[in-house]
């Protein structure tokens, strides 16, 4: 029998159906759910989430000395997919044998609360969009989480731990030029990068999502790319050397999700897998059809609209 209950005949299964992350509340309750049954104590638990109900204050524009979030891409339903991912890597890793401190568990879940928020701006800082911190906002946000933790009475070890968490979301920096704390840390750190890479790429919008990625990248003065076919175009490319990351820098952590799936909801289907696979078909599929006319074939929550 599986822990959570959710509709098989309906529809196609996808991640989105066990947690919208355009729901906030639901997945808080997923979340929860999922840290309870791995065996952490209600004070961890707690704690997780008075943090979640704190940065998604700070996505609103309810966080003292901050402004709200402006940017599209790394938005919080970025943070909650993210955040998701962290918790079922982990889990998926303890179900097939792995231990790791139940401190560590929850470092992870907040460092994948955290990774993001250097993109809000400060109340008084002088930019027009916190996408011009693209290049910056992982340093950002390790500042960021390092003022609120000490702000909270957390020890300079677990500050120390949730930082190089979050700092090898950065794809700039080599992992050999990070020196972790400890060996679980360094597999804690892997298991948030690897979040952050299959939570967005496998999310039901990524595609459309891309669009105001490119938009980010404009603001934030990084010339990857010359156009938003040019970005999607990248993104197949992109596609293939995240694999490689993934499999490799980051060790494969993700490699064992299926039995997450399968314990958890009674899945036999890794959803981060199959999402990834869905977007990297239809992105082709787009490119190669209807070459300059991607507008018209991302319609998912009316999101090009906005643009």
């Amino acid at each position: 029998m599986s822990d959570f209950t959710i509709e098989k005949s309906s529809f196609p299964i996808q991640l989105a159906r066990l947690g919208n992350s355009r729901n906030v509340a639901e997945c808080r309750g997923v979340i929860k759910r999922l840290l309870e049954l791995m065996k952490l104590e209600d004070a961890y638990v707690g704690k997780t989430l008075d943090i979640f109900d704190d940065v998604y204050s700070l996505y609103c524009g309810k966080f003292p000395g901050y402004k709200s979030c402006d940017t599209e891409y790394h938005d919080f339903r970025h943070v909650v997919d993210v955040t998701l991912a962290s918790i079922r890597i982990t889990d998926s890793l303890m179900l097939s044998g792995e231990e790791f401190s139940k401190n560590n568990i929850f470092l992870v879940a907040i460092a994948a609360i955290f990774h993001d928020t250097g993109y809000i701006p400060e109340i008084d800082d002088p930019v027009e969009n916190g996408a011009v911190y693209t290049s910056t906002h992982v340093r950002r946000s390790m500042v960021f989480a390092e003022k609120y933790m000490s702000k909270r009475g957390y020890s300079a070890e677990d500050i120390e731990k949730t930082k190089e968490m979050i700092l090898l979301t950065d794809l700039s920096v080599k992992l050999a030029d990070i020196k972790f704390f400890d060996a679980e840390t360094e597999r804690f750190a892997k298991i948030l990068a690897s979040a952050d890479l299959i939570g967005q790429m496998a999310d039901r919008i990524y595609l459309e999502k891309l669009l105001f990625l490119y938009r980010e990248f404009e603001m934030g003065n990084i010339p990857f790319y010359t156009s938003e076919e040019d970005l999607l175009m990248k993104t197949i490319g992109f596609f293939k050397i995240m694999e490689d990351r993934l499999t490799n820098t980051l060790d494969g952590v993700n490699a064992k999700l299926l039995i997450h799936f399968q314990k958890r909801y009674d899945i036999d289907e890794d959803l981060y897998r199959k999402g990834m696979n869905n977007n990297l078909s239809y992105l082709t599929k787009i490119l190669e059809e209807h070459p300059g006319h991607h507008r018209e074939f991302l319609r998912r929550d009316n999101m090009v609209k906005k643009l």
